[in-house]
């Protein structure tokens, strides 16, 4: 499958994550369960050549068990958000009409000049109505004490607000997972996932300059996930595998 090379969109699978996690934030009550699906399954499939996936829509429908016409509907909601795009592909060898690539769009963030775009962030993250998330009493207070105290830890005082922004990133995916028998008693699992994620967050931000904290997070805990939950199944193998995501 060398010749995705020359249809990458990214430098690697970092710079990927982070672009969906980036996608995601902004869109994520636009999508439905089918629309994550699709795009989860894609972006796993992106990530040997960094951006880009070479599937059939019949390959993605029967691994999430869905009709080939809700998952092109699905595709054509992620192409309209911008976040990936389409590109009917063909075999030279065999002729005729193959399985399209979808290249993921790396994340721009519109209306700002890039000067302000890190304090906007900022101002975001301590003022953005949480819908996404759940409601600060709701939140065990064993785990959610953990994350604040961790985060205190590298980033100091004041931080709360970021913490309950990671805790909802944590809340989502594995609410998602947990629906699924298979993950049922993954529990523990996701708990100490996400607190490893916090440590690899802070731990790059000594490397580089990270802009959206979110974001990356949301990056590591779908790529750590990943490794923990689905490695074995598909993520180093140079052709796709079907195999259905939850």
């Amino acid at each position: 499958m060398n010749y995705l090379t020359e249809y990458q969109s990214f430098a690697n699978k970092y710079e990927l994550n982070e672009a969906i996690a980036s996608h995601l934030n902004d869109h994520r009550h636009q999508l439905n369960d089918t629309d994550h699906n699709v795009l989860t399954m894609l972006s796993r499939y992106a990530v040997k050549f960094p951006g880009v996936a070479h599937l059939k829509v019949g390959t993605i429908a029967k691994a999430l068990n869905k009709s080939d016409r809700t998952v092109r509907r699905s595709v054509e909601k992620l192409e309209q958000l911008q976040m990936l795009k389409r590109q009917a592909f063909s075999r030279e060898k065999t002729g005729g009409q193959g399985a399209n690539l979808y290249i993921f769009l790396p994340y721009k963030q519109t209306g700002l000049p890039d000067t302000k775009v890190e304090q906007a962030e900022i101002t975001e993250q301590n003022h953005e109505e949480n819908h996404t998330f759940v409601e600060e009493p709701m939140i065990p207070i064993t785990l959610y004490t953990r994350f604040k105290n961790l985060i205190k830890s590298y980033a100091g005082e004041n931080n709360e607000g970021l913490a309950s922004k990671l805790y909802g990133i944590y809340r989502v995916h594995t609410s998602r997972l947990m629906k699924f028998e298979i993950h049922a008693n993954k529990g523990e699992l996701l708990k100490t996932i996400a607190i490893q994620a916090i440590r690899v967050l802070f731990q790059a931000t000594k490397r580089k300059n990270i802009h959206n904290l979110i974001g990356y997070y949301d990056g590591i805990f779908r790529e750590l996930t990943d490794k923990a939950l689905f490695a074995e199944a598909f993520m180093d193998y140079e052709e796709p595998m079907e195999v259905k995501i939850p």
